[in-house]
């Protein structure tokens, strides 16, 4: 099974965190074997949400999010969602904890 395709900007946004040594993991250091895969369903609340926020920061560009319905979300406005626990926020959380355990485990196929 291939790896999936992953530009640039994704690179640079971790998928995956060690809460022990509070650093964040990227794509090439796993699949380098430099780091291992922390499963996201391991993460505590609270670490799940520094993850998902320093996601968020790394987006190279401010371009809105919405949901299907409600108001339109930039970077900032979406990244203070997420740390007062707005609903748009936890949508959020959701939405990319889903997305991680997805590619970490499509990772984690390609790897064995």
């Amino acid at each position: 099974m291939p790896l999936p395709e992953m530009d640039e900007q994704s690179r640079r946004r971790p998928i995956s965190y060690d809460p022990a040594r509070r650093k964040f993991i990227l794509f090439d250091e796993i699949v380098s074997g430099r780091e291992p895969i922390i499963p996201v369903d391991s993460l505590s609340d609270d670490e799940l949400k520094e993850l998902v926020i320093m996601r968020w920061r790394a987006l190279d560009e401010d371009r809105p999010v919405q949901a299907m319905s409600g108001p339109r979300f930039l970077r900032e406005d979406v990244i203070r969602a997420i740390e007062q626990d707005e609903p748009f926020g936890r949508m959020t959380l959701e939405a990319e904890k889903s997305y991680l355990r997805d590619l970490q485990a499509e990772i984690r196929r390609h790897l064995e």
